[in-house]
């Protein structure tokens, strides 16, 4: 049986509710703890939730077909092409650090930062190319795009 799409709507909600609650609950584990490395783990944890709750709203927007309208559009094109310098700033300054770093697992660690550096770059890259063309975006491409980019890494 077919659930109705405003049932669908509010589980999602719902859903999407206890994912910042589960945020909220381990921000206040990462300030309570004194070991960066446990803050590391508690903090990769709690920006998954919030991720997640994030992908649970444009899930909703979808299918309540949220318009994006062109001062936005402009925003968010200037806004993703100053990120995209950061980037390549980003990349660049891993990339001298990896070269001059004589600790293998130091190395390692830098390589790591590198690949996801580049993964945000080839995904800001495309959201600029998708902002250029939003007005002839389907929601199966959104759909698609969404797929795609909900990175489950943790």
């Amino acid at each position: 049986m077919k659930m109705p799409k405003e049932e669908l709507i509010r589980l999602l909600s719902k859903q999407k509710d206890l994912e910042l609650m589960a945020a909220e609950s381990l921000s206040s584990l990462v300030e309570m703890s004194k070991y960066d490395v446990v803050k590391l783990l508690l903090l990769g944890v709690m920006n998954d939730s919030k991720k997640h709750a994030q992908i649970l709203e444009a899930l909703m927007s979808l299918m309540r077909t949220t318009t994006f309208g062109h001062v936005e559009k402009y925003e968010v094109a200037k806004g993703v092409q100053k990120h995209i310098e950061i980037e390549e700033e980003m990349l660049r300054n891993i990339d001298e650090i990896t070269g001059k770093a004589e600790d293998e697992e130091v190395k390692a660690m830098l390589g790591l930062i590198a690949m996801e550096e580049k993964r945000h770059h080839r995904t800001l890259l495309e959201l600029s190319e998708i902002v250029e063309r939003i007005d002839r975006i389907t929601e199966e491409d959104w759909r698609d795009y969404l797929n795609r980019w909900a990175n489950f890494s943790t």
